[in-house]
């Protein structure tokens, strides 16, 4: 890659609302992982480890969330040495305001690649977890001489449904790309999908041509959608496998973009050994990085008639009292009160869990306090009523709920302020 100047663009501009409530205060890359990290973490190291440090993130939503996180974690690159992370917020140049889509978050940012004219444009998402080297995805880029290359992955055609799907050749050229089709098999082979992982390498003309002829058109304005599937007549697009550009091999990629597979990605973490490790092993032995990796722990308890055992990320500042943690993503600053039972639960920073609760496959939002003796989790009538419950049986307690209220009570003090605000109008039939 040396020689080849390329210009980084991060789309972190999603409302990610397959994650309310995580994401009502928060961009959704904002939204804490593992303990002591966001997930827009990992897309950084990845550039910064790649030697890749001039870096756009295409911001909207809740860009406060993700300004905050950046100055106080990621302000350490040189501008002297013109390293910089650079959040860009939507530039109101249309009567439309928000971006879109992600063709369109590019297109609308243009003035950047025509102020630095770089020989390739890296796109990357910036709310998927994953590790990659990208100086090795450019290298491949460039070696097969294409106008665009995608990392991609290979999945059961069972699960191919809810990502872009492609069709290459033997030499990795792509012939076909359909996005989110409703029955995958039909373009897999031997029942094995190649799906788009939303890393993208482009040379810089033909990328700035599909993205001014897709303004044009009366589109989705998507990668996805419209660039690749109308690119495929224009250009040579290629495709790059992730575990040819994984560092130390065991590739791993998550898309935590439902609350179910971001409970899981957490799970990753916690498992001997992991399917997913915090540490990379391109961290210099004396990186602020290592700073950032909470402990871990282990515990094996009784908790009901149960026998439960499991590894926990604990991170600074986090008090546990006399109390049971198993298989528990702790953020900093999170205090468990004495005889508290938590197995499975992720907390954000500053929650606190009260004496004798008990939670199980719980997500406690920032600075959410858990009366003591409340049970919150699986089989909780209490969670059914009162809090967002995922379809697998995730329970996520936001700051806005009413904790220790039965659902009875919740539900009457929803619909009051409903009535309150005008949205609803008083039964007739109740005396006034």
């Amino acid at each position: 890659m040396q020689g080849v100047d390329v210009t980084t663009m991060i789309l972190a501009g999603g409302m990610g609302e397959r994650l309310f409530p995580m994401t009502c205060h928060r961009a959704k890359p904002a939204v804490p992982f593992g303990g002591n990290f966001r997930i827009l973490d990992f897309t950084l190291i990845n550039c910064v480890c790649s030697q890749l440090r001039r870096v756009h993130v295409l911001t909207q939503y809740h860009a406060q969330s993700l300004n905050r996180h950046y100055t106080q974690r990621w302000s350490f690159l040189s501008s002297e040495l013109g390293e910089y992370i650079e959040m860009s917020p939507p530039k109101m140049r249309a009567a439309r305001g928000h971006y879109q889509g992600t063709a369109d978050a590019v297109y609308r940012n243009l003035d950047i690649l025509d102020h630095q004219r770089p020989d390739a444009v890296l796109i990357l998402s910036g709310d998927h977890i994953y590790r990659a080297d990208y100086e090795r995805f450019i290298e491949a880029h460039l070696a097969a001489k294409a106008e665009a290359t995608v990392l991609t992955s290979a999945v059961d055609a069972r699960e191919a449904s809810s990502f872009g799907v492609l069709i290459a050749d033997d030499e990795g050229k792509i012939l076909r790309f359909v996005e989110k089709p409703a029955d995958p098999l039909p373009y897999g082979r031997d029942g094995i999908c190649t799906i788009n992982l939303g890393v993208y390498c482009f040379s810089t003309p033909f990328l700035v041509r599909q993205l001014v002829a897709d303004a044009k058109r009366r589109t989705a304005h998507d990668f996805g959608k419209d660039i690749f599937p109308a690119a495929l007549e224009h250009g040579s697009l290629h495709t790059c496998a992730l575990e040819a550009i994984t560092p130390g091999g065991r590739p791993y990629w998550r898309d935590g973009g439902t609350i179910d597979s971001y409970f899981q990605a957490n799970m990753d973490l916690l498992g001997a050994p992991p399917a997913f490790e915090l540490t990379d092993p391109r961290w210099l032995p004396d990186s602020r990085f290592h700073e950032w990796v909470p402990a871990r722990g282990y515990a094996s308890a009784r908790i009901g008639r149960r026998w439960v055992e499991g590894r926990s990320l604990i991170s600074s500042g986090v008090e546990i009292e006399d109390s049971t943690v198993v298989s528990c993503v702790l953020s900093p600053r999170v205090r468990v009160g004495r005889g508290a039972e938590l197995e499975e639960c992720i907390l954000f920073p500053g929650a606190e869990v009260g004496e004798g609760a008990r939670l199980r496959r719980v997500i406690v939002e920032e600075g959410v306090s858990i009366p003591a003796g409340m049970r919150v989790g699986v089989g909780s009538k209490v969670a059914a009523g009162s809090f967002t419950v995922s379809p697998g049986g995730v329970v996520v307690v936001a700051s806005h709920d009413r904790l220790g209220e039965a659902p009875v009570l919740a539900a009457r003090r929803r619909l009051g302020a409903r009535r309150a605000q005008g949205l609803v109008l008083p039964d007739p039939a109740s005396p006034s």
